[in-house]
């Protein structure tokens, strides 16, 4: 009966009013009262993080600690995707509960991706990637794009199934040339990888960033491809179905994050200098003649920050400001050193402005974000005005799990998180008690509302 009295308009301004508790319990009541404030739908709140709806605490093989090569090589352990029995949770910050979301499009899939604008980007073993934003739906599901699969970036050749003897089960692998090949050829190594699909599906794309929050013919998807090592894009709606390669030029890889500033994508090496790409054509290229196809160029634009090398480097736009943050990794035990066979945790962060001037730009040490917040980890970096979402404290680095590196680790990963003070360096722990050393698949932000 509710559902007849009370129309639309009037249900939105209930809506609006209510918390996430109540607005969960709202959506409940009747089908139409769901279709206006389903949890999934809410936009007045801290960006979601997409967990393991059941924490398992127990890590495979917990008495095997020390990482080795084959662990790195065949994480078969190593569950970076949720799997069909798995339940998919949406954990928020406003009243730290998990709710539990069907989302059947994530189910054997890595996200490689979360970009403003609630955009997912997902990897198969199988090597089909997908873009889809679980907010939308049409009368025959979520709208999926499907993008150029793994076997279509620059530097992948074919997939291949094999076993390693006439009992063991078959594995598919793919097949494709090093980014070093030229160093590896020098000293009479093979320039060629074969890696199983699982260590691909979970390792081969790093991070991607997308040139806008809205997806339509032009859109650009820029992907930090090969484990970190460099750049290759696609353009929504282009004729060449493939990945193209920005740069393979060693110079210009072992990149950590990227970001899209002031109409071009910007990079962030693990030594702390930034890369500017330009050229990117505006059109497809089979709208260009030869002549007039721009040459795409990768450029150092500053060195890295004068301060001491920090574990893992992000850059982000905030408040029209381009910047570079600097995490710093210890032991769980105490120590201020991360030592890769034990759990590690995040002890600080700094940040740096990146002032663009001539000659030379510079740097400049953020000491407060004023009334932002930044948001990192396997997402695309972020910032949000505080006042604009429940219960977001200003002046605050909200932090996930990336450090892929040490995942293969059989009894820890995914479980470094938490809220950085910038003003006395305070961290905050949620979610999970700070005894936690496993979370798999790591949690990542999803950001549903479009990058300011």
């Amino acid at each position: 009966m509710a559902e007849k009295v009370l129309p639309d308009h009037v249900l939105e301004l209930v809506v609006d009013r209510l918390n996430l508790p109540d607005l969960y319990r709202f959506g409940w009541v009747c089908k139409s009262w769901k279709s206006v404030c389903d949890p999934m739908q809410f936009q007045n709140y801290l960006p979601w993080l997409i967990v393991p709806f059941h924490h398992n605490p127990n890590p495979p093989f917990e008495d095997e600690p020390f990482y080795s090569f084959e662990d790195y090589k065949h994480p078969h352990n190593t569950k970076m995707a949720f799997q069909e029995d798995d339940m998919i949770g949406f954990f928020s910050l406003t009243d730290n509960k998990t709710y539990k979301v069907e989302i059947p499009e994530l189910l054997n899939r890595r996200i490689c991706g979360s970009c403003p604008g609630g955009w997912l980007i997902t990897v198969h073993e199988n090597s089909q990637i997908q873009l889809f934003n679980p907010l939308t739906s049409s009368s025959k599901g979520r709208v999926i794009h499907h993008l150029p699969p793994l076997t279509e970036f620059p530097l992948m050749h074919k997939t291949i199934e094999k076993k390693e003897n006439e009992d063991a089960p078959t594995y598919l692998y793919y097949i494709g040339t090093k980014w070093d090949a030229d160093f590896h050829k020098s000293l009479g190594r093979d320039e060629n990888f074969c890696d199983d699909a699982k260590h691909v599906r979970d390792g081969y794309i790093y991070k991607v960033a997308m040139s806008s929050s809205r997806v339509a013919s032009g859109t650009i998807l820029m992907a930090i491809q090969d484990r970190g090592k460099s750049l290759a894009f696609y353009r929504i709606g282009s004729h060449q179905h493939i990945w193209t390669s920005v740069s393979l030029y060693v110079k210009h890889c072992n990149l950590t994050d990227l970001t899209f500033f002031r109409g071009e994508f910007y990079a962030v090496n693990c030594n702390g200098y930034v890369l500017r790409v330009h050229g990117l054509p505006q059109v497809d290229d089979d709208e260009q003649g030869e002549q007039e196809r721009p040459v795409i160029s990768v450029e150092r634009t500053i060195d890295n920050p004068p301060v001491r090398h920090a574990s893992q480097y992000y850059i982000v736009e905030s408040s029209d400001d381009l910047l570079v943050v600097l995490r710093y990794l210890g032991n769980a035990n105490g120590s201020k050193r991360a030592d890769r066979r034990y759990p590690y945790k995040t002890v600080a962060f700094r940040v740096f402005k990146l002032e663009f001037a001539k000659p030379n730009n510079n740097w400049i040490q953020i000491e407060s974000l004023g009334d932002r917040s930044l948001f990192l980890g396997y997402n695309s970096s972020f910032s949000v005005l505080s006042n604009d979402f429940f219960s977001c404290k200003p002046n605050c680095i909200y932090f996930t799990d990336d450090n892929r590196w040490r995942f293969s680790k059989r009894n820890f990963g995914g479980h470094d998180m938490g809220i950085f003070h910038l003003e006395d360096g305070s961290i905050d722990t949620f979610l999970y008690p700070s005894g936690t050393h496993y979370v798999m698949p790591p949690p990542i932000w999803f950001s549903p509302y479009p990058s300011n």
